[in-house]
């Protein structure tokens, strides 16, 4: 199977922005109304580009010279890079940027044999610049270097194309090749427009996501595989009866749900009222918490599937730990799980990293081979904090929206998808 990584270069493989650096240090006049424009979407990079070529000044020695002088790139690019190579994956890099400090740049760190597409400048003599755009189309005439167009190019000599970005103009390419690595603004658009993607930071990230096997997966549980809002609220209402308080009607429920109980309580009553509401809390809960909780839809399917696919599941749950295991047996799934920790299992409930930890250790499992699934902010905290991927999934308290805003790895649709990520993460 023939494999391409096509990679973004500003902000992506450079650390920085370098067109940003050289408009701003070599513009005779002010360029920011410019950027605003393009920014806003009323102008596209090629006009931008034609705009900016009018206004900027210093000869070709001077601007190579300050190029040398801050060419810095992904500290871990060159790793990703030669893993790239020895797997017989390509790298080539489309750039809505410049082609005389992309050139400059991959010469001074030794990656010069790189191909690559981007905007073509001639230095005129004595002072300023000319730009080109070879790799501009008609479709809709906005980029300087049309990367959608550059994808589709690539299909014809590779079964899977990747795109790895972050900004404006990778936003058609992410959209048009088979998977897409998003950071910065291109990730919060991938989510928004529901393009398949993986968070990254670093390409040391990417790299592991290329060598990653899922072996096993740790769950979330409330939200997650079940729903027991019911007989939480009943447990509560509880509580509430016993301090002659009136409750909030059921459906602010999730309004006031906390990461943990004593939190959730703390919101109500004194702290020497929420050390006596949560044994009652918990006598009721127990009492009708079989009843009143359900697997969401697939969850089971779901489960079994991976369970005989040969997938470790485990369970990471702030529920009260035998009732997490309580509820697995009630709703018949208790044996697909080889770990099930819950709130008084371990000494720290989640955000700390504890449980996963511990499920982990009872897997048989390190981190790198097993991802998180969970459903809300505080999962999402967790799973960094345990140095596990974690991807979150909007079936819970919060919109996909919210839960990006943490950066999960990935965002699932739904539970099944997690069948196919099991056999291939990158799909």
């Amino acid at each position: 199977m023939k494999r391409l990584i096509l990679c973004d270069f500003d902000g992506t493989i450079s650390a920085q922005d370098m067109g940003y650096v050289l408009v701003n240090q070599f513009s005779s006049q002010n360029w920011e109304e410019i950027d605003r424009e393009f920014r806003e979407g009323k102008i596209g990079s090629k006009e931008a580009y034609s705009r900016i070529a009018e206004i900027m000044r210093g000869d070709e020695s001077s601007v190579l010279r300050f190029v040398q002088e801050h060419s810095t790139i992904d500290p871990s690019f060159s790793i990703f890079y030669q893993y790239c190579q020895g797997k017989g994956i390509d790298i080539k890099i489309v750039s809505d940027g410049l082609d005389f400090y992309i050139r400059k740049m991959l010469e001074i760190h030794h990656l010069s044999e790189i191909p690559f597409y981007a905007n073509c400048t001639h230095f005129r003599d004595g002072e300023g610049i000319d730009i080109s755009f070879p790799y501009s189309t008609e479709e809709c005439g906005l980029c300087g270097t049309c990367k959608k167009k550059l994808v589709q190019i690539q299909r014809k000599e590779y079964d899977s194309v990747f795109f790895v970005g972050n900004g404006l103009s990778d936003r058609c390419a992410a959209q048009e090749a088979d998977f897409a690595f998003a950071k910065d603004s291109l990730y919060t658009y991938c989510i928004k427009k529901e393009i398949t993607c993986h968070f990254f930071k670093n390409f040391q990230e990417i790299l592991n996501d290329l060598k990653k096997k899922i072996r096993g997966i740790v769950f979330d549980l409330d939200g997650t595989l079940i729903e027991s809002y019911e007989a939480i609220y009943l447990g509560l209402k509880e509580c509430f009866q016993h301090f002659r308080k009136e409750i909030f009607p059921f459906p602010d429920l999730k309004t006031y749900l906390k990461p943990d109980l004593e939190t959730t309580l703390s919101q109500f009553f004194k702290p020497e009222e929420v050390s006596k509401a949560i044994p009652i809390m918990r006598k009721r809960y127990e009492e009708v918490y079989l009843d009143h909780t359900h697997l969401l839809d697939g969850a089971k399917e779901v489960l079994n599937m991976l369970h005989s696919d040969g997938v470790v599941l485990g369970v990471a749950s702030n529920k009260f730990g035998r009732f997490s295991r309580g509820a697995l047996m009630h709703l018949g799934v208790s044996d697909c799980f080889k770990s099930v920790v819950g709130a008084g299992d371990v000494p720290r409930n989640k955000p700390f990293p504890d449980m996963i930890h511990r499920a982990l250790k009872e897997m048989l499992l390190p981190p790198e081979e097993a991802i998180f699934v969970g459903d809300t902010l505080t999962d999402i905290e967790t799973g960094k904090e345990a140095g596990i991927d974690t991807y979150a999934l909007p079936t819970g308290f919060h919109s996909k929206e919210e839960l990006s805003r943490e950066t999960p790895k990935r965002m699932l649709r739904h539970l099944r998808e997690l069948t196919r990520l099991a056999r291939n993460p990158l799909s």
